[in-house]
């Protein structure tokens, strides 16, 4: 159902002009002039479907599988993986021989501050890697399978996937083994 404000052009008074029945064109009688009005709708149009872009090989690896880059009609960038994660591992990021473990949902990674609201706060003196740099999101597909998908959080210092710099707005799939580069702080994604 679709509402529109219009305007009599005869006696200037507002009207709300409501589309129950998803018509192209409406005609209506003002109820102040008695004046025959068509109010024009615009077609209803059906819902958007998500497509996905194989581009070429970028960074083929024989113990994780392919990894495609894939983008989208806003400009979005992923990054897949053709082989799932294991069922039953543990997501974490590793810094300096340090383990930082990552919890199922959303994981906020960011520098060690009195301040910072990270859930994941990395120990390090980097001023270039926010308090709260990026996003990576765990969940358990139906499958029993884990997905890791990391995108930039309110941050705007640099982040970078094996290189690839992500933009507001991508979410990058993680596979085990990617480097992720916060400022100039580098970790490790391990399963």
């Amino acid at each position: 159902m679709q509402t529109k404000r219009v305007k009599c052009p005869n006696c200037q008074v507002i009207l709300d002009v409501t589309n129950s029945k998803e018509e192209e064109v409406k005609q209506i009688t003002c109820p102040n002039c008695k004046a025959v009005l068509q109010v024009k709708f615009p077609p209803k149009q059906a819902p958007l479907e998500a497509q996905t872009y194989y581009a070429p090989q970028i960074q083929p690896s024989a113990d994780s599988g392919a990894t495609q880059l894939t983008g989208s009609s806003d400009g979005a960038t992923q990054l897949v993986s053709l082989k799932e994660m294991p069922k039953e591992s543990n997501a974490c990021l590793v810094f300096d021989v340090k383990s930082y473990p990552l919890e199922e949902g959303q994981n906020i990674v960011g520098r060690k501050a009195t301040t910072s609201k990270a859930t994941i706060q990395i120990e390090t003196d980097d001023r270039y890697m926010s308090r709260q740099h990026c996003a990576i999101t765990v969940t358990t597909l139906p499958d029993g399978t884990k997905k890791a998908v990391l995108s930039n959080y309110q941050n705007k210092n640099q982040t970078t996937v094996d290189g690839l710099e992500i933009e507001t707005g991508d979410a990058i799939r993680l596979v085990d083994g990617n480097h992720i580069t916060m400022g100039h702080t580098t970790v490790v994604f391990k399963l």
